[in-house]
């Protein structure tokens, strides 16, 4: 069940306390904060120009799909398995890590850049389950908050700091607290390995997020061995079941740790057109040259959700998923959704590796990008729920 009173409460504080860039930090801070009660139907502005679709709520009427079974294909097939992959990628950058800062070498450093993208890859199978004790420990927000803070981190190595679990320090660890500690405290791997063998606080540092990341996730994998009978047997259709929370965290992830996050953001979409580049993700990967990642995490991502859709788990077995029980209701969204994935992979593969260059030099192309992907939204936010007969559980302050 969610907590949302508290979460707001808590929220409120960290709104208070955190700076004037906080706001910007990234969209799951949003998740927290704005859970609402399901009181009204889920909209959307641009629903009559891009949904594309004959949908309508109606067909729920005479909805007698066994609900249950998307819920045991996902938990069995999908989340635990999706999970277990995780651990280990994340087994591995702990371990990698740890043998690095006792002896920071070139060879070492090579290890520990291999297994936090490995790492940060499977990560986008896992990011949209934000539920359950995911939710709880707010397990996104600490492993995946970006833009990441330099000041934040800089000044946490400083001091020693080992407690991460005030929310300011949300923007200081995680993935992209990682991608800061290897391609942004020097713009070459020398320099990068100097700076360890030179400064203690670094390895320290380094070796607290990687523990932090790493009993996080034991807590969540471990959680779900046993959160899986309740998780499987709650498919009413009302505001506190998890069938109904895991669609809206579907499609919140989708519409703002994906659309948003990843590509409207940094392309200046909600920005007055301002680009801000800055704001991908592995921002530092990228803009010191050791390599590009951020566009292999969308692509990761668009992938993810599609089998989450399709209830496909990484064998390919497809099971009873979201677009199974749209069309038992006889409805044409899960048809087009499918052909929306494939284009949207399709605009991806066209645009740079480098996210800072495709930004720079050719910004309409990465709003194109968004478009696609917005039209996705639509018909997941207004038609899916709506055929579903299930209310939006958050609100939407971007102006899309």
């Amino acid at each position: 069940m969610k907590y949302k009173t508290l979460k707001i409460l808590f929220s409120i504080l960290v709104i208070i306390s955190c700076s004037k860039d906080s706001d910007e930090v990234s969209y799951q801070l949003s998740s927290e904060t704005n859970q609402s009660t399901n009181t009204s139907s889920n909209t959307s502005s641009n629903s009559s120009s891009t949904a594309g679709s004959t949908s309508t709520s109606s067909s729920s009427q005479n909805d007698n799909f066994d609900r249950s079974s998307i819920l045991i294909n996902y938990s069995e097939n999908i989340i635990i398995p999706r999970y277990n992959t995780f651990k280990i990628s994340m087994d591995n950058l702990k371990n990698s890590i740890d043998t690095f800062t006792s002896s920071p070498t070139i060879e070492n450093y090579n290890l520990v850049q291999l297994d936090w993208t490995e790492a940060y890859k499977k990560w986008q199978y896992v990011e949209v389950f934000n539920i359950g004790k995911a939710e709880e420990i707010m397990f996104n927000l600490t492993m995946n908050t970006f833009p990441v803070s330099k000041e934040r981190i800089d000044s946490n190595i400083e001091n020693e700091k080992t407690d991460l679990t005030n929310p300011n320090d949300w923007a200081a660890q995680g993935f992209p607290g990682i991608d800061y500690m290897l391609h942004g405290i020097a713009d070459t791997k020398e320099s990068v390995v100097e700076i360890y063998n030179s400064n203690t606080k670094y390895s320290g540092y380094l070796s607290t997020l990687a523990s932090t990341m790493s009993a996080n996730t034991d807590i969540v994998v471990e959680d779900w061995e046993t959160y899986k009978d309740s998780f499987n047997s709650s498919y009413e259709n009302n505001a506190t079941s998890a069938f109904n929370m895991m669609v809206n965290d579907f499609v919140y992830y989708f519409e703002k740790g994906l659309r948003t996050n990843k590509i409207g953001i940094p392309a200046g979409r909600f920005s007055g057109s301002e680009e801000l580049p800055e704001k991908i993700e592995a921002y530092y990967y990228s803009k010191n040259s050791f390599g590009n990642l951020s566009k292999t995490l969308v692509l990761e991502a668009i992938l993810a959700v599609e089998n989450i859709f399709l209830g496909k788990n990484s064998e390919g077995t497809e099971g009873p998923g979201y677009k199974s029980y749209l069309d038992y209701l006889n409805s044409d969204i899960g048809s087009i959704v499918v052909s929306r994935f494939e284009e949207s992979k399709e605009d991806l593969n066209k645009l740079d590796e480098n996210f800072i260059t495709q930004i720079e030099t050719d910004n309409t192309s990465m709003l194109y990008f968004f478009d696609i992907l917005q039209k996705i939204v639509v018909n997941f936010k207004t038609d899916m729920l709506s055929n579903f007969n299930i209310a939006v559980d958050y609100t939407d302050a971007d102006g899309d």
